[in-house]
């Protein structure tokens, strides 16, 4: 999965305006992803702003059909509602992953910024470096870390 913003939440937004149009739902979509990534109102409204200026531009991207919204935030409130344990050790074998298979600098910026938002980007980079050990690769990705697997080309 490509990432559609540096974010996931920003990503969202991309997925919201799949039509050229934000519904309500949508919108009460966002306020439920706001609140799972504990993100500020001033935090959105910056990143709402960044994205409504590029798409004055024509430079923002969209996701493809109505549906990808509500998957995507149910993914991400799954990794939200799971054990740290269980999502910190998703992350760890993600950065291990990343190590094994040669981490770029792109890559790795492009990741940590991604896994930052999901309150994941120590695990992350923990996993990159061994700090605590060897960890097993990540057979299957979670949807919520596709975007962050891709930038680290994991997906190919």
């Amino acid at each position: 999965m490509e990432a559609l913003g540096s974010t996931p939440f920003e990503h969202a937004l991309a997925l919201a305006w799949f039509d050229d149009r934000l519904t309500t739902t949508e919108f009460r979509q966002l306020d439920i992803l706001q609140n799972s990534l504990n993100l500020s109102d001033s935090e959105r409204a910056n990143i709402e702003a960044d994205y409504e200026n590029r798409l004055v531009e024509g430079t923002a991207p969209r996701g493809k059909d109505a549906n990808s919204l509500a998957q995507w935030i149910d993914a991400v409130r799954a990794l939200a509602d799971v054990h740290d344990d269980v999502s910190n050790v998703l992350a760890r074998r993600l950065g291990g992953t990343a190590l094994r298979t040669g981490i770029t600098r792109d890559g790795w910026k492009a990741a940590n910024t991604w896994l930052e938002q999901l309150g994941l980007a120590q695990p992350f980079a923990e996993g990159c470096w061994f700090v605590g050990g060897i960890v097993p690769p990540l057979s299957t990705v979670p949807l919520a870390l596709a975007p962050a697997a891709d930038s680290l080309g994991l997906l190919n």
